[in-house]
């Protein structure tokens, strides 16, 4: 048995919390439906070949770059909507950020080669410090005098961060997303400071020693950059996520995120926005504070901003639209980048 329990929770360990991203799975069932059906490739193969060039073409154009979270199922699992699809994805979406990274079933991965050959359609996935401090709390938690849990977090962490990595040229990921919110530490007793300025230096110099060593993997960050006290791994992530402008329910809330994030050591141009679409079982989430939906305001507030990226969460949902399927989504990619595909 490894010494944190095979990593059963690393999940939690490579995804973003998931109080902040909410899943899909009630639309697993177990069994496959009949997919097929007449697509432009097939109708159209010389235009659709044209139209994939100019798509790959603009990819290379300078553009405000969009991610999305994705629910991929994991290996074993039937795929039973178009909604479970990555080739059904909007095709000017820059990024898809997985949020099973350490099982994906066979047809995710043979979509997410096509489009990549294709369309030049990107893969990513979140490590997450705050999800690895709770996999290890609740390790702790459920220790027993029977099943003993006596690791220290130092070692719970380089362990699972170390796991977690892996999996990025296990499973064909074009790159990582580093999540890390850390602290303020003025008001830190220094016992309590030293524990955290260990825990991130652990943390943060895992990651850089491994970007060092992959040059070739793409890095993104999702969190607080303002509290990462070595700025130089900062400074090599495509972009920079901020994960206060998730809970933003105003314009005034992003243009917080935003100044809060812009201090000395962080690229002013690497700084992107994170929202949520809706989602039907809590409808507190995707909404602003005056009703419009958060994906429509975040494109429309950044369209007229210094920011590189806007990342959309919980999109599944969007699939199921009346008028199309990711109606909203594609709405907000026009308003981002008005000439993309």
């Amino acid at each position: 048995m490894n010494k944190i329990s095979k990593f059963g929770l690393a999940l939690l360990a490579t995804c973003v919390s998931a109080a902040t991203f909410s899943s899909c799975d009630d639309w697993v069932e177990p069994e496959n439906v009949d997919l097929n059906y007449d697509t432009a490739d097939k109708t159209d193969p010389v235009a659709y070949e044209e139209y994939l060039e100019a798509l790959r073409d603009y990819r290379e154009t300078d553009h405000k770059l969009v991610y999305v979270w994705f629910n991929n199922l994991g290996k074993g699992e039937n795929i039973n909507t178009r909604a479970q699809r990555v080739d059904e994805l909007p095709d000017s979406i820059d990024v898809v950020v997985f949020t099973n990274p350490t099982s994906i079933s066979d047809i995710t991965v043979r979509d997410m080669e096509n489009v990549r050959e294709k369309k030049n359609m990107k893969f990513t996935y979140v490590i997450d410090f705050d999800a690895i401090k709770l996999a290890y709390l609740e390790h702790q938690a459920m220790s027993t005098e029977e099943e003993p849990f006596a690791v220290e977090f130092l070692d719970f962490l380089t362990d699972s961060t170390a796991t977690a990595l892996s999996y990025a040229k296990k499973n064909n990921f074009n790159g990582i997303m580093i999540g890390y919110n850390g602290k303020i530490t003025n008001h830190m007793t220094p016992a309590e400071k030293t524990e955290y300025l260990a825990n991130e230096k652990n943390f943060i110099g895992i990651m850089s020693d491994w970007h060092a060593r992959n040059p070739e993997m793409d890095i993104d960050f999702i969190g607080k950059p303002q509290n990462v006290g070595d700025k130089d791994l900062i400074n090599d992530c495509n972009v920079l996520f901020l994960s206060e402008s998730q809970s933003a329910n105003s314009n005034y809330g992003f243009n917080m995120a935003l100044a809060n994030a812009s201090i000395e050591g962080v690229p002013a141009d690497r700084i992107g926005m994170v929202t949520s679409y809706t989602d039907p079982n809590d409808d507190k989430i995707g909404y602003m504070a005056d009703g419009s939906l958060c994906v429509s305001s975040l494109a429309n507030w950044a369209s007229g901003e210094n920011v590189k990226a806007c990342a959309f969460t919980n999109i599944a949902y969007d699939y199921y639209n009346a008028t199309s399927p990711y109606q909203v989504v594609r709405k907000a990619l026009q308003t981002l980048n008005p000439s993309n595909l």
